[in-house]
């Protein structure tokens, strides 16, 4: 409930916003206690034992009070995507994986959508490599049109040194251009230049930032295990020095995950900067021309063409034949894929051990919503019946919340604001200054705050119904604006800013 605070001469209002006897989370302090919370413009002013007066002061008794969660892997850069995703806690939504090519027009378009959640984009080895080894002209700085070109012969194949080196060489500007890192989808195309590999964490390493990887390989079986994809991430990472960063741990490593956890652990015990993310779903989402999704690799991933949901055409594809055909009219078309089963407690355990592997960021991969195969950009909510996505788009951080902090009790508050805000502000702040603000309830941190009744938190979205928004988000806010309010959406509310890198060129 919201209070105005009537002003007097005598005593004029201190804050524009109070957030009153809340049970305040801070990840990087580690507080947990009862505070007032102060915000004045898109700043949190203080953090106080003492009773605050703001103009709008917030009764967040018996409620909890963290920073937003910053998700590092989101490809739907849209206004209704964010919407979704503000219901799930999240105030800054970074496309890492696969990047924004060519980095300025991904900046401009972004801003041009006016969006309610802070975005941000890495630089694109993949946008590099269509416009150098394909000569595609036409990239606009979105997903949605580089994976039109998936299908393209050259970009995901061995390129000559020279062209390899001009690869290299264009993801370097668009770093300096404001990529926060490097996005880079070895997983999409195997077959690359592992010697370009290396030179991009080179790269990385050269300005000191993280490279966010999709490893090479997700079999179960060899040659071309999940194992081998871990070794490669982790060699490159000791060879060069550079922070690596490794998507999806869940899906690239599926029933691998206690074989290469040992791997990672002992990485990062002799001080290598690899750090891992994960989402709570047993099913992955994307592309269908992705080369793991082969017929004749299937097998190794533990599936067949029926686990696979074709959303344009709402089909189960029925064969081997319906995926072949289907990969070579519409490479770029997505789908749900159906690794684990979450109904069976045997499968579950892969996705627990992922999610509750020491310092695993939480991240949703989330994909756009929509209909007929076409992405939803209309500002349209709630969403029509027809959209689809998967559900870690709505429901990763609650999902996260309900399962691993309230109902197993095998995650902290702080944990989890720590693995879903404070980690990766500090991982993306080697890269953008802005991020220093971010994932932290402390005096001179940017006001992306959350406040929800951790009793009340639910997700809700489903695999048959992945529009429903997550429940028990009651205040959600964004630079110091609210947008969510008593829980209500307040669709002109669109404080979103972005997160860029100020890298200056490093001369040879």
């Amino acid at each position: 409930m919201i209070f105005i605070a009537e002003a007097s001469q005598a005593q004029q209002p201190i804050f524009d916003v109070v957030f009153k006897q809340g049970r305040v989370i801070d990840p990087e302090t580690k507080l947990d206690a009862i505070r007032d919370v102060g915000i004045t413009g898109k700043k949190i002013i203080s953090v106080s034992t003492e009773p605050l007066k703001g103009k709008v002061e917030i009764d967040a008794k018996g409620k909890i009070l963290g920073p937003g969660f910053i998700d590092l892997h989101v490809h739907g850069v849209n206004v209704p995507t964010f919407w979704m995703q503000a219901f799930d806690g999240v105030t800054t939504a970074l496309e890492l994986e696969a990047g924004g090519f060519p980095i300025k027009k991904a900046y401009a378009n972004a801003a041009k959508l006016n969006l309610p959640l802070n975005y941000g984009f890495s630089a694109s080895w993949v946008g590099a490599r269509l416009s150098v080894a394909d000569d595609i002209k036409d990239l606009d700085g979105s997903l949605e049109t580089a994976t039109k070109y998936f299908g393209w012969p050259k970009w995901s194949k061995l390129l000559p040194p020279e062209q390899s080196q001009a690869v290299v060489t264009l993801v370097e500007q668009e770093m300096l251009d404001g990529g926060m890192g490097i996005g880079v989808v070895t997983g999409y195309a195997p077959d690359t230049n592992r010697k370009e590999y290396v030179a991009l964490a080179t790269l990385a390493a050269k300005y000191d930032v993280p490279t966010y990887t999709h490893l090479r390989a997700k079999n179960t079986f060899e040659p071309s295990g999940a194992v081998e994809g871990f070794i490669e991430l982790l060699g490159v990472a000791a060879g060069t020095g550079a922070r690596m960063h490794i998507c999806h741990i869940n899906s690239t490593s599926l029933r691998k995950i206690v074989d290469v956890i040992p791997l990672i652990e002992k990485a990062q015990g002799k001080k290598l900067l690899v750090t891992t993310e994960a989402y709570p779903f047993g099913a992955g989402s994307t592309v269908i021309g992705a080369p793991f999704l082969r017929p004749e690799n299937l097998p190794q991933v533990g599936i067949k063409s029926s686990n696979i949901y074709y959303l344009k055409t709402k089909e189960h594809i029925a064969s081997d034949t319906r995926l072949n055909e289907i990969r070579s009219q519409d490479p770029g078309g997505h789908i749900v894929v159906h690794y684990l089963d979450e109904k069976k407690p045997e499968e579950m355990k892969f996705i627990d051990t992922a999610i509750l592997f020491q310092d695993t960021m939480i991240a949703s991969d989330a994909m756009p919503f929509a209909i007929n195969g076409k992405e939803i950009k209309e500002e349209v909510w709630p969403l029509p019946e027809q959209a689809y996505s998967h559900p870690r788009t709505a429901a990763t951080f609650t999902t996260v919340i309900s399962r691993y902090v309230r109902e197993q009790q095998s995650m902290s508050l702080i944990d989890v604001f720590g693995r879903g805000s404070l980690l990766p502000a500090n991982l993306v702040a080697t890269a953008s200054d802005q991020a220093k603000f971010k994932g932290r309830i402390q005096p001179g941190m940017d006001a992306d705050i959350i406040v929800f009744d951790l009793s009340k938190v639910e997700p809700r979205a489903d695999y048959e119904n992945p529009r429903q928004p997550s429940q028990g988000m009651d205040y959600v806010m964004v630079n110091g604006k609210f947008v969510i309010r008593d829980g209500n959406l307040l669709k002109d509310s669109r404080p979103g800013e972005a997160l860029m890198s100020t890298l200056k060129k490093i001369p040879q």
